[in-house]
Parts: structure tokens; C-alpha cells; sequence
């Protein structure tokens, strides 16, 4: 019975897959494949020798190799707390309702139907892992020993292996119930222990027994493209042993975590479709059942409201109350990401200033996510125009005052990032202190600016175009062969606009000094006012744009 199951299963698997492919041909794919490999490592090659590596100059080959694998092993410890989070979360596999109700509620053995789907979570991740590292890899055998072959490969088996460390902790995790609470202290108490050994061998050679990390070997795997040791081969074993655990065990994942997983994750898809990144960011969070406090930090006390209840100021107070009090009343893990972001961004920061240029990549993702995360009043206001058209005050001066509270939060960022800068490079520390704060700001441009565009159309304009013609006979002004730049131009958009962040620092990175950064500081505080005022004015250009074009148009038609 259970055999003609399997066969039934196998049959219904092979039946969907290949009505999703369609009419596909095996050829088709496989050129798409052929030309994606070829352009991805033509770009690869020639990135690697535009860009002068990722490690410093003034670090030997024999310095990396004593302290390279504890702080690279800093990544897998990091997929390792990751994995905890999302097992406890209910991950790492998303499953369509559909096969839930009809697979995993059938008469049929719940490991057998959850191998293939914990399967290609563990050969997906894997796959992803190895090839960003193969990448890294390339880039880092332009500054020391060894081929690019060689360094590509060692990259490479160190991906897979943090691939597979964050799937199979997770499955794990999932499967032995691990509270949330529990993973986050696990995971801390790891990332401590292999950040403390880190610092150790860093800072030169010691004799503390907390020099050795638990993820040292995992880390030396990265450095096989010019040393080779076999006690490193004992992390590959453990993590093929993870693997095997985790498959054996999957049949112990849960029903409930795994339908709303499922449900989450095909919103998520659907919204990464459409590229709306506010409503991504908002399923991400709801995949870690992530709410906001019921109780604001340190309380919440009455506040006597104006008696002047219809002014601008008493307005305007209560919308910098109301953001501050909703920042008040973010989770503690949400702070905590915050704060791990700001600290990642200085430490990029740093290690871009003295060393390459790629880390710039991190801080931009860094500086991104912050804002993301900063603009959650902005947000919410946007996300109910019922509300918003109801209160006494314009929307552009109603979102421009909703600025206020984020620009608090991540003043405190900046000092956070612009610490860890100063601790990773004691001689960074005045370039930091002087430009964390006008960076940080501008990373919020980007988000900003994605938010308002979000933001409906007022009612009064509703029903015409910029041209001012009604929306029903709207024509396009951009011919079809360009509509896919345009798009794209609009995908990118919030990704430029806090890329502008990141000019201070490549700027400090070339000329160090005191008028360097105050040049630095005057242009991004320009941009940034010319964003305050587009947020406010949007509207009313709006309105203006719109009836010039009318105005004209009533003027040709009395002619």
C-alpha cells in the first residue's frame, strides 16, 4: 500500500512538473544556461581585474592564513543562528498549501513526501552559497597565492557548507520544537564565542583557550585554494552527517508552521513579482511571526493634548508623538536587527576605506535595510490614505513631518556604526564620527522615496494622467522597446538614490581630511533637503504640471 503511494506521489510530482515547463524544450534551457555561464564569468574575470581584490595591502600570505579561518568562520556561525531563528520560526521549507492539504494530510509516509521538498531547499541554498563564494574567491586570488581555479573551488566548497549548515540547523531545529528564545541565546552565545576568537588571533598570536572557534575548520576550508589540511576535512564530515540527520528527520516537521509558512511565502513571491519591497519587507517579518509591542518601552504616559486641537502646531505634535511612540514599541529583535545592521555597515565602512572597495556592497545593503526599517510610521501613513485625507494637514507636510522620528532612529544608528568603525580601526575613528551621521541619513533616500511614490494619487487628480488627459484614454510615453529600462529604472531607483551614501566614504578613502568630510557633509545634506522638499511639493507639482497641460489644451481648442 505504502509502495503504491510513493508511485502515486511520484506520478503527480512528475504530471505538475511538467505542465509547469509547458511546451519547454531541454535544448532552450540549457542555452540559457550555456549563455548565463558565459556572460556571469566573462563579468566575473573582468571585475576581478578592474578591482584590486578584497584584502589589504598590508596583510601577508601567512597572516591570513593564521587568522583568516576564525573571522571567516564568523559567516558559518552566523548561518548556524540563522538557521536556529528560522527553524524555531517554523522554516526552512515553504510548501504550497495545495500539497499540504492534498500530500501531507494523505495516507502516506510524511518523510517520504517531505524528502524531495527539504531536498531541493538543501541543494538550492547550497547552490547559491557556492556560487557567490566562488565569486569572492575570484576576486581574492588576485592579491594572493594560488590560481583563481583553485580559489574559485576552495570558495565554492566553503559556500556549499554554509548553505548546508543553515538548512539542516534550521530542519532541526523545526523538527526538536527549539523555542525562539532558546535559538537566539544558542546562536548569540555561538557568534560571541567565534567573534571572541576572532579578536584573539587578530590581534596576534595567544595562549587564551578561547583562540579556537567553533567554526575554525569550517573557515579553513575557504583558504584551500593554497593550503590544504586534513583536520579540516572533519567540518565536511559533520555537515554531511547534518545532512543525513536532517533528511532522516524531516518527517517531524509540523503541519501548522508549515501552511502558514507556505501561504507567507506565496504573498512574498507574488510581491517580489510586482517589486513592491515595502509589502517583501513586511511578509519577512511576518514569516518570523514578528509584532510590535503592545506596551511602548519605558511605558507609556498620558500626554495632555493641546487645547488648540485644530492647529497646525498641535498637528504637527501629534504626528511626532505618534512616530516616536510607534518606534517605541518595536520588538526587541527588531532592535536588535538594527542595531546589527548599523554595526555591519561601519565595519563595511572601515574595511572599505582601507581596503577594498567591494565592502562598499555591504554597507549599501546595510545603509538600504536600515532605512527600511526606520521609515515604519511613513509606512503605516501610507498604507492607510483613508486616515491620512482626514486629518487637517497636507499630505506632503504630513509626510515630511512623519520623517522626523526616523531621522531620530538613525542618528542613533550612526553613532553605532561609526563605533564599530572606530574599534575595528582605531585611526578611522574622527572620519567616522564625522561622516556616520550624513551617511546614514542619505541611505534613508532610497526607502523615502520608494514609500512616497507608493503613495496613491490625491482624489482631486485622480482621474487624469500628468498630462492632464483622463486616465481611460491614457497612451503611453515610452515606446514599447523601452519599457523594459523603464521598469528597470524603477526597480533601481531606491538603490541609486541611498547608493548617494555612500560617497562620503569613497571620498575620505582617496583624500582623509577635515574639509574632505565637510564637503562631504554640506552635498549630502543638500540632497537631502531636495528630498524633504520633493516629499512635500509632490503634490502640488502635481497638480500644477497637470493643469498647464490643461490650461493649454483649452487654449488650442478656443483657437
Amino acid at each position: 500500500m505504502e509502495r503504491d503511494m510513493a508511485g502515486v506521489l511520484r506520478d503527480l510530482r512528475r504530471t505538475r512538473q511538467s505542465r509547469r515547463l509547458g511546451d519547454a524544450e531541454w535544448f532552450d534551457v540549457a542555452y540559457r544556461v550555456y549563455l548565463f555561464a558565459l556572460v556571469g564569468l566573462t563579468a566575473v574575470v573582468l571585475a576581478s581585474d578592474a578591482i584590486d581584490g578584497v584584502v589589504g595591502d598590508g596583510i601577508k600570505t601567512s597572516d591570513l592564513l593564521a587568522r583568516g579561518p576564525s573571522v571567516v568562520g564568523l559567516i558559518v556561525v552566523l548561518a548556524f543562528g540563522m538557521g536556529l531563528r528560522s527553524g524555531a520560526d517554523g522554516g526552512p521549507v515553504a510548501i504550497e498549501v495545495a500539497d499540504i492539504r492534498h500530500v501531507l494530510l494523505s495516507p502516506i509516509n510524511r518523510r517520504r513526501a517531505l524528502l524531495r521538498p527539504v531536498g531541493q531547499r538543501i541543494r538550492s541554498v547550497t547552490f547559491s552559497l557556492a556560487m557567490a563564494t566562488a565569486v569572492l574567491g575570484q576576486f581574492v586570488a588576485r592579491e594572493v597565492e594560488g590560481s583563481r581555479a583553485a580559489w574559485a573551488a576552495a570558495g565554492a566548497l566553503f559556500g556549499a557548507v554554509t548553505g548546508a549548515v543553515f538548512v539542516t540547523s534550521a530542519v532541526i531545529a523545526h523538527v526538536i520544537r527549539l523555542p525562539r528564545w532558546a535559538a537566539t541565546a544558542i546562536g548569540a552565545v555561538g557568534l560571541a564565542w567565534q567573534g571572541a576568537a576572532a579578536w584573539i588571533n587578530w590581534n596576534g598570536p595567544s595562549s587564551s583557550p578561547l583562540r579556537f572557534g567553533p567554526a575554525d575548520l569550517d573557515g579553513s576550508l575557504a583558504f584551500w585554494g593554497i593550503r590544504q589540511q586534513g583536520i579540516d576535512v572533519v567540518a565536511i564530515v559533520i555537515t554531511l552527517g547534518a545532512i543525513a540527520l536532517s533528511l532522516a528527520l524531516c518527517g517531524g516537521l509540523r503541519i501548522e508552521p508549515l501552511a502558514r509558512r507556505g501561504s507567507l511565502v506565496t504573498q512574498l513571491r507574488f510581491a517580489a513579482t510586482v517589486q513592491d519591497l515595502r509589502t517583501v519587507v513586511m511578509l519577512r517579518r511576518q514569516l518570523r511571526a514578528e509584532t510590535l509591542r503592545s506596551t511602548p518601552w519605558g511605558g507609556s504616559p498620558r500626554t495632555p493634548i493641546s487645547e488648540r486641537r485644530g492647529s497646525h502646531r498641535s498637528v504637527r505634535s501629534m504626528i511626532w508623538r505618534r512616530g516616536f511612540r510607534s518606534l517605541r514599541r518595536l520588538p526587541a529583535s527588531r532592535l536588535a536587527r538594527i542595531a546589527s545592521l548599523a554595526i555591519v555597515g561601519g565595519v563595511c565602512a572601515s574595511l572599505a576605506a582601507s581596503s577594498s572597495l567591494l565592502f562598499l556592497l555591504g554597507t549599501l545593503a546595510a545603509l538600504f535595510l536600515l532605512g527600511m526599517e526606520a521609515i515604519e510610521p511613513l509606512s503605516q501613513e501610507i498604507d492607510r490614505p483613508d486616515i491620512t485625507d482626514g486629518l487637517p494637514i497636507e499630505r506632503g507636510d504630513l509626510f515630511v513631518h512623519h520623517l522626523v522620528a526616523p531621522a531620530a532612529l538613525l542618528a542613533v544608528t550612526a553613532v553605532l556604526g561609526a563605533a564599530a568603525a572606530s574599534i575595528l580601526e582605531p585611526s578611522h575613528a574622527a572620519a567616522a564620527f564625522a561622516i556616520a551621521l550624513p551617511t546614514t541619513l542619505a541611505g534613508a533616500l532610497g526607502p523615502v522615496a520608494g514609500a512616497v511614490l507608493d503613495a496613491p494619487t490625491p482624489i482631486a487628480v485622480a482621474d487624469t494622467n500628468i498630462m492632464g488627459t483622463p486616465r481611460d484614454t491614457e497612451q503611453s510615453f515610452v515606446p514599447p522597446e523601452f519599457a523594459g529600462f523603464s521598469n528597470a529604472f524603477s526597480t533601481f531607483l531606491p538603490i541609486i538614490l541611498t547608493s548617494l551614501g555612500l560617497l562620503p566614504i569613497v571620498a575620505m578613502r582617496f583624500d582623509p581630511s577635515a574639509g574632505t568630510a565637510l564637503r562631504a557633509t554640506l552635498g549630502v545634506a543638500l540632497v537631502l533637503a531636495l528630498l524633504v522638499r520633493w516629499v512635500q511639493r509632490r503634490d502640488r507639482w502635481g497638480v500644477a504640471i497637470r493643469s498647464f497641460f490643461e490650461a493649454g489644451r483649452a487654449e488650442q481648442q478656443a483657437t
